[in-house]
């Protein structure tokens, strides 16, 4: 089974990040998501968007894959795979805030940079 893809590729400038939600609004929308699931998202996007520095530009891949939502973003070259790797302990940092949103987060090596996995089950609704 083919998965469905959008990908986004955008400046890195935090006024387009209003752009990456209106595309995950609409897969939401399309999914009919429940507003916790779309929430969920939106905030664990938000959180990995924040760290992208080194970069002019950011790609956002959402694959529909079964009852997943995965979520790409990269390139990162900032040490986001050091932030991600720290236990953190009582600190709130990166790992401990998206695994508090989605329910896998990976760290790969792809073109440009590291690249950011997000997973989260979803259950899509019928009307």
């Amino acid at each position: 089974m083919k998965a469905d893809e959008i990908t986004l590729t955008m400046p890195r400038d935090r006024a387009f990040y209003t752009v990456a939600h209106l595309v995950l609004g609409g897969l939401g929308i399309r999914l009919n998501l429940t507003i916790e699931n779309l929430e969920d998202l939106q905030l664990a996007l938000d959180a990995v968007l924040e760290r992208v520095r080194e970069t002019d530009e950011v790609t956002i891949t959402l694959r529909l894959k079964g009852g997943e939502i995965e979520t790409a973003i990269g390139p990162m070259r900032d040490g986001v795979g050091d932030e991600l790797e720290a236990s953190g302990g009582e600190e709130v940092g990166l790992r401990r805030i998206l695994d508090t949103l989605v329910d896998r987060v990976e760290l790969s090596p792809g073109e440009g940079g590291d690249w950011v996995k997000l997973t989260k089950a979803v259950e899509v609704r019928s009307e």
